[in-house]
């Protein structure tokens, strides 16, 4: 999930290049697979806090046209790492940014001072919402890059199109 230049990999799937108007204007590829779009089984064990997010997002991407039934391990990677921000955020708001940490005698095991130093959670919640943006820009959901999504209002159904689709339907249920 390297930016430009890093050397990483960071092809797209056609559903994002497609809604993207394909900027590169390479030619598309037509024999990627194309798995339903539908939500992914729920992973088992997931966190309260990730579950909710899993429920709020699934939505959002089914609307969008990103979401099939592939995904469910990156979003679960996404939504396990937005439940350990919220926790990891949880625990400094609750300790603060910086903790006291006592400075012990080797030789007696006495408290002699104390010092403060950064609350370890704040490089928690830092790793994960370095996560949670990469998972987002493979959804096509931070700012940058839903900024390239061209989405296509729904067609009207054509009324004769839809009158056709009936009499088709209707006349194979009568052979």
């Amino acid at each position: 999930m390297g930016g430009k230049g890093s050397g990483g990999n960071n092809r797209l799937p056609t559903a994002i290049k497609k809604l993207r108007g394909n900027p590169g204007g390479r030619k598309l590829n037509e024999k990627e697979p194309k798995p339903e779009m539908k939500a992914p089984a729920m992973p088992p064990n997931l966190p309260d806090l990730a579950i909710n997010e899993w429920n709020s997002i699934v939505p959002v991407l089914l609307r969008l046209g990103v979401l099939t039934e592939l995904d469910g391990k990156a979003l679960a990677a996404y939504c396990f790492s937005y439940a350990r921000w919220q926790e990891a955020e949880k625990i400094v708001r609750e300790r603060g940014m910086l903790i006291e940490e006592p400075i012990v005698s080797r030789e007696t095991g006495e408290i002699l001072s104390s010092k403060f130093k950064k609350n370890p959670m704040i490089s928690v919640s830092s790793d994960a919402l370095k996560m949670m943006k990469a998972y987002l820009a493979e959804f096509g959901l931070t700012p940058a890059t839903r900024s390239k999504l061209k989405i296509e209002p729904p067609k009207e159904e054509d009324p004769f199109e839809a009158y056709l689709a009936r009499k088709n339907s209707e006349a194979m249920k009568l052979n």
